[in-house]
């Protein structure tokens, strides 16, 4: 079996699929098993290494994140939810309960929408690191977890997570219909939580068929995409912690969840939604063939659909040399989404901005480093900023779009810019930048997390420390000062 072949490349109708669920026996107790059973010393070098890099690109995002309004209101709702227990939350100096404390970190992991994601060929499948990795350091505090068993319980979160997703795309037209983004991840939330606190194969597994439970909705058409502003749980991973880590605690606590969960032509995939599932997808050479490494980092803080249309212009407008003032037209040409969703000029806050392509724009031509910068309070009424964003008009490329909306579901975008004396400049963008297809070097997951933490304490031991974690009999204690 090739693990990184696409589930959604069977062209049928959705009915073709009615009781589409290939090789579903006992999908759920092999997973448990999987990860009770994962050690770190069976994980692969380069799983390991790619695992700590989305450890690094989270706790970058979340310290770069925390100031933001929407940080500021989820330590609040963590406040009200769970205070007293011995969890942190970025930003905060008081200490919480795990689910408080997952819930709280996750929305603020993904406040700057600038943290990871998984993806297949260009096609984005969810942010897992949001979910896993706040759920994980819910379980830090209460006993000394080492570096190796962090390493361990997220290899087979990112592992079961990964593989889950790909196994239960939709068709395209299903896709058309319903589908979310991060909802999926409160199964790979439960599992490292329930795994850090030493659940056995058997509660994990019901901390699983809790998490199935408790999951939150598919909502990717449900974004206020037309009267905004953009709702403020946009991607669903803050849900999807706090669901896996209240799933875990209630198995502990003698709440009986699903044996089954992923099992059967009436199982999770067809409960959050898609019309298809390929169990083989997640069971095949598991613990042989890895897709735990196969993460993508995002290299600008807005939606990924945006990242080609936003590397196409930046090509052209760095390597033209140009200014704002220079810039008399801006011309994009992309899928259909775009046009219809993602063309607001005039964001009122940092979760519309980070879907407004021509705000976005606007933050690359004016020299704002991506990051918090993007979403300052003056960047809302950069007069320099609005001009650009105003220059900017959006075009549907036929091919561009068949490619977003049927099988392979990529994003893909071209730019030209014309200057107020004549001459134009252009570049292509075929996929996002960051993941397997286009894939980058480690040295941008530094420089970013430089970035991010730049002020916050000492960047560099942090880096370095992440990259040796293994050898950390205490993570809680390594990660105390940057909360």
């Amino acid at each position: 079996m090739t693990m990184t072949r696409d589930v959604a490349s069977r062209d049928a109708s959705p009915d073709a699929f009615a009781d589409m669920a290939v090789g579903s026996d006992d999908v759920t107790g092999r997973v448990a098993t999987f990860a009770a059973e994962l050690r770190y010393e069976k994980v692969a070098d380069a799983v390991l290494h790619r695992l700590k890099l989305h450890l690094l690109d989270t706790i970058g995002c979340a310290v770069a994140g925390r100031d933001l309004d929407i940080s500021r209101s989820a330590r609040a709702v963590a406040s009200r939810m769970g205070q007293g227990g011995v969890c942190r939350v970025f930003g905060a100096e008081e200490r919480f309960t795990p689910i408080a404390a997952a819930l709280a970190n996750s929305v603020i992991a993904n406040a700057l929408d600038y943290d990871d994601g998984f993806e297949v060929n260009g096609k984005g499948m969810g942010h897992p690191s949001s979910s896993i990795v706040p759920a994980a350091l819910a379980a830090l505090g209460h006993r000394p977890i080492s570096g190796r068993e962090l390493l361990a319980a997220l290899a087979a979160a990112y592992e079961i997570n990964n593989r889950l997703i790909l196994a239960m795309q939709p068709t395209a037209a299903r896709f058309r219909q319903v589908y979310g983004v991060g909802q999926h991840q409160a199964i790979g939330a439960a599992l490292v939580f329930a795994k850090l606190s030493g659940g056995d194969a058997t509660g994990i597994r019901n901390a699983i068929g809790l998490a199935g439970a408790l999951s939150p909705l598919p909502s990717l058409h449900k974004y206020n995409w037309q009267t905004r502003p953009i709702i403020s749980l946009k991607d669903g991973v803050a849900p999807a912690a706090q669901a896996g880590v209240q799933a875990a605690i209630m198995s502990e606590e003698g709440f009986v969840g699903s044996a089954d969960l992923l099992d059967g032509p009436q199982g999770y995939w067809r409960m959050i939604g898609s019309d298809r599932f390929d169990a083989s997808l997640v069971t095949d050479d598991l613990g042989t063939l890895w897709l735990a490494g196969k993460g993508s980092f995002k290299t600008y803080p807005a939606c990924r659909w945006l990242a080609p249309a936003l590397e196409a212009f930046e090509n052209a407008y760095v390597d033209a040399g140009l200014t704002p003032a220079a810039i008399a037209e801006i011309r994009i040409s992309t899928f259909g989404v775009i046009a219809e969703k993602l063309m607001d000029r005039r964001p009122v806050n940092p979760i519309d901005a980070q879907f407004s392509l021509p705000y976005a724009i606007g933050a690359i031509a004016t020299g704002r480093s991506p990051g918090p910068d993007w979403f300052a309070a003056d960047a809302f009424t950069d007069a320099a900023l609005r001009e650009v964003a105003d220059k900017v008009e959006v075009s549907v490329d036929p091919v561009m779009d068949r490619l977003m909306n049927g099988k392979m579901r990529r994003p893909s975008a071209a730019a030209s810019i014309v200057t107020t004396d004549g001459r134009r400049f252009a570049s292509h963008v075929e996929a996002p930048l960051g993941g397997e297809r286009r894939p980058v070097d480690d040295n941008v997951v530094f420089d970013k997390a430089a970035r991010n933490l730049s002020g916050r304490g000492d960047t560099a031991g942090l880096i370095s420390a992440m990259l040796a974690i293994e050898q950390c009999d205490d993570v809680a204690g390594l990660l105390d000062d940057w909360f």
